[in-house]
């Protein structure tokens, strides 16, 4: 059975970037990247992103890690 060792992400995983919203800096693992939108562009291709909104406190910015 699985068990938690440590509970702070590994820094091989954890990756950080500062929010383009209220540029606070924000550490996050691949389980919290979520598919933020996803549909058609104009042109018929597919169009959308990968990304989590931001933690801070009332910001609420979208974070892109991965567009498409």
């Amino acid at each position: 059975m699985p068990r938690v060792i440590k509970k702070k992400p590994d820094p091989r995983v954890a990756k950080q970037t500062v929010c383009g919203g209220c540029g606070a800096t924000i550490e996050y693992v691949p389980n919290d990247v979520k598919t933020l939108w996803s549909g058609t562009d104009i042109g018929g291709g597919s169009d959308g992103a990968m990304g989590f909104m931001c933690p801070n406190g009332g910001c609420e910015h979208q974070i892109i890690t991965k567009q498409w």
